[in-house]
């Protein structure tokens, strides 16, 4: 009895007379405030036509391919006999001290496989040629023919000479194919854009073609 005796004498005498909150009341003014609230309209936009969907996806589809194809068929090409080249040299190198059964001769002609392989299964493959147009579709058989004529001679190497003679070969298809590549680029822009050396060249090139 003395402790709760300490205890009310401890509280403020405020506390003691004062009324507990109205929850009820504020939970009235909350309830009005709810209801007085509008809620908010959402927009409906006119439904788009199936049909229309399915055109514009395939219009996408159709740029989204001819754009991989005009910038990633024979460039890339190009750049997997340029690695090939600098593989092979290099394994040439060692061929000459160690002969061709080294590890780093052999690591490096397998490494030229996968270059090739990846050319002719990627950005060679029949899909992609198919939809080239006809300049650039020429140049693409002719790289895919020489990958693969390539790949068959680094398959039955028997000799340190063998490896010499394919990779003086692969220079050379790099150099041409990257040669006929940016002839072929020049020719398809419009006349304007080139210089009289160039419009020159390009003349010559038709005229021989012809």
């Amino acid at each position: 009895m003395a402790l709760v005796s300490e205890v009310i004498d401890r509280l403020p005498v405020e506390r003691l007379l004062s009324r507990p909150r109205d929850n009820k009341k504020n939970l009235e003014e909350l309830q009005e405030i709810l209801g007085t609230a509008k809620p908010k309209t959402v927009e409906h936009t006119q439904a788009v036509p199936e049909d229309t969907i399915y055109e514009s996806l395939a219009e996408i589809a159709k740029e989204a391919r001819g754009s991989d194809i005009a910038t990633g068929c024979v460039p890339c090409a190009i750049g997997h006999f340029g690695t090939c080249a600098g593989l092979l040299n290099e394994a040439m190198r060692f061929a000459r001290k160690d002969g061709l059964e080294s590890n780093e001769v052999l690591d490096r002609i397998n490494k030229s496989l996968d270059e090739l392989n990846a050319l002719e299964r990627v950005d060679l493959d029949s899909e992609k040629i198919l939809t080239l147009p006809p300049g650039e579709k020429d140049l693409a058989v002719k790289a895919l023919n020489a990958s693969r004529a390539t790949r068959h001679s680094l398959e039955s190497l028997t000799t340190v000479d063998d490896l010499e003679s394919v990779t003086a070969d692969v220079q050379t298809i790099r150099r041409d194919i990257g040669r006929d590549w940016y002839r072929y680029r020049l020719s398809q822009l419009p006349k304007e854009r080139l210089n009289e050396a160039d419009l020159e060249m390009i003349s010559g090139q038709e005229d021989q073609d012809s």
